[in-house]
């Protein structure tokens, strides 16, 4: 094989292996319980976004900082080389994951495009006070649909139906959510995390941090509109109860939405609307972790010894088995 191709391949063979291993890690750390913690809603929703990105973020970033280079550099030039199986099937399984990645995020977009021009087909411009900050719609429903719909140009839906039975400050309160939910880009957040393109994506570890991550979204632009205030707490508890009423079985599309009220969930939150709110000890950030991790990481680039070290160990990858 050529030179170039090598070292494609050696990229998309260190990507497939620390995906592995740093999901790997994710998942045994997630279930002993080492990353759970009791900050405020909205920045338990970011963290649990990040940590499930982290496999292959992480892994991107040292297949392209420091695998990568440490074997163009130390890499002795040849015009072809050949290569063992271990690297080629480490990058087919790094190719699979890029290309199934796409596939969900087309797909998911185009379902999101499809259930959103349903609705809207017959949908009406909507005058909601406080703006909503997105373009809104009154849609005409069987089921009590009210939701963030879109992942780039999201927009908020009502059902008629729903419009009729509120209040117009129970009105207010569903669209103080839903502008969480924008404020957030949980849509965008939501689309991103159904398509990462990790080993973590096949496992049950991915539906527990979504879940985890969706029911923090939710408190977090529960809170939002709210304010923390006991009283609109138990009365946005009570509007969740009475949009629930309207259709008891609600089903939704798969496709990226934040809807207002889901049955999934439906009890925890409004037990939680309905405790009195309480200062949530804030945790430490991450960000000094961070810094040390970026610190780490700009150490071993600088290092020759750490990089030689790397392009040994992707040598006897290379060089496996042919």
């Amino acid at each position: 094989m050529s030179r170039p191709t090598v070292i494609l391949l050696v990229g998309l063979g260190a990507y497939a292996a620390l995906n592995l291993l740093s999901s790997i890690a994710l998942a045994v750390a997630w279930r002993a319980g080492l990353l759970s913690n009791q900050a405020p809603s909205s920045t338990r929703a970011r963290r649990l976004a990040w940590l499930r990105a982290l496999p292959s973020f992480a892994a991107a970033i040292v297949a392209l900082v420091i695998v990568v280079p440490a074997f163009v550099m130390f890499e002795p030039y040849r015009d072809a080389e050949p290569v063992g199986p271990i690297l080629l099937v480490l990058a087919t399984v790094a190719i699979a994951q890029f290309v199934a990645s796409c596939w969900l995020a087309l797909a998911g977009a185009i379902r999101t495009r499809s259930v959103a021009r349903a609705w809207l087909r017959a949908g009406t411009p909507l005058d909601v006070q406080p703006p909503a900050g997105v373009p809104a719609y009154a849609i005409d429903s069987l089921a009590p649909i009210v939701a963030l719909v879109g992942v780039f140009s999201p927009k908020l839906i009502a059902a008629r139906a729903v419009i009729d039975a509120c209040t117009r400050e129970e009105l207010t309160a569903i669209v103080s959510h839903e502008r969480g939910h924008l404020q957030a880009r949980d849509n965008m957040k939501r689309w991103l995390m159904a398509c990462a393109p990790d080993a973590l994506r096949w496992t049950p570890i991915h539906q527990e941090l979504c879940a985890a991550w969706h029911d923090a979204a939710e408190d977090a632009a529960d809170d939002v509109a709210t304010g923390g205030d006991d009283g609109a707490r138990a009365n946005l508890a009570t509007l969740l109860v009475k949009i629930a009423r309207l259709a008891p079985e609600t089903a939704w599309p798969v496709a990226t939405v934040s809807p207002f009220v889901q049955q999934d969930g439906l009890a925890r939150r409004v037990r939680r609307l309905l405790e009195p709110a309480v200062e949530t000890r804030r945790t430490a950030s991450l960000w000094p972790l961070s810094a040390v991790c970026c610190a780490a990481l700009v150490a071993a680039i600088a290092s020759r010894s750490v990089l030689s070290a790397v392009f040994d160990v992707v040598e006897t990858l290379v060089a496996f088995g042919r």
